[in-house]
């Protein structure tokens, strides 16, 4: 994922300067590869959010010894125990 976000950001570096020696045809070819790494790079992250999500509310439940497994249901209980 951050692989993916430093080449999007040396392709837009690369398309900057083909704009300027005014190669508009490569640039365009740039910029679409660039936007396509973007993409990619977000997608991954959400992914990778997903799964680190899914893990903590494991962990919680191993630790509280929930049934139900959610980040959410265990902040409630820990603002109303207060």
């Amino acid at each position: 994922m951050q692989a993916l976000g430093v080449v999007t950001f040396l392709l837009c570096i690369l398309c900057m300067y083909l704009i300027y020696v005014e190669a508009m045809g490569w640039a365009h070819i740039v910029f679409a590869l660039s936007l396509l790494c973007f993409t990619i790079s977000l997608l991954l992250s959400f992914l990778e959010i997903q799964l680190s999500t899914k893990a903590l509310e494991l962990e919680l439940s191993d630790i509280e010894g929930l049934e139900d497994p959610s980040v959410i249901e265990y902040i409630k209980k820990k603002f109303e125990r207060d």
